[in-house]
């Protein structure tokens, strides 16, 4: 598997990439139905936070797709976490494919930046995590 998304409160979704899929993997195409399903299925709205130190995804198509996502009336931010020059400029693809004029969605360098990111966007929505954890699970 190239990444696990694990939900880690009712309004938390944890997203790891172990590895950047291949073209023909079909992971991010799984990946995007995955998210989807949760954004569906949630009673509220979901902030999503993205450990992208190992991978992420790569297909400019699969990146317009996750930006049309950010438009789901479930979709109430994001954040994602790496210091790879190429993932921070695939980000900033995600970015503009979001169309959000007030930005919800950034791109940090460490995974203390991208938990203090989510929290402004709503504050408490970290608590009662184990972020230890949950950062050095493989």
């Amino acid at each position: 598997m190239d990444y696990k998304i694990t939900r880690l409160t009712d309004e938390l979704i944890f997203i790891r990439w172990y590895r950047t899929p291949t073209v023909h993997s079909g992971s991010e195409e799984q990946f995007l139905t995955e998210l989807e399903r949760l954004l569906n299925e949630s009673s509220g709205p979901l902030y999503f936070i993205s450990d992208l130190r190992r991978g992420r995804i790569a297909n400019v198509r699969s990146i317009q797709r996750l930006g049309a996502l950010t438009q789901h009336k479930n979709w109430a931010g994001s954040t994602a976490f790496s210091r790879d020059p190429v993932t921070s400029l695939l980000v900033r693809s995600f970015q503009l494919f979001a169309h959000s004029a007030q930005s919800k969605n950034e791109m940090q360098s460490t995974p203390e930046e991208a938990l203090s990111f989510i929290e402004s966007l709503k504050p408490g929505v970290t608590e009662g995590v184990d972020w230890v954890k949950v950062l050095n699970e493989a």
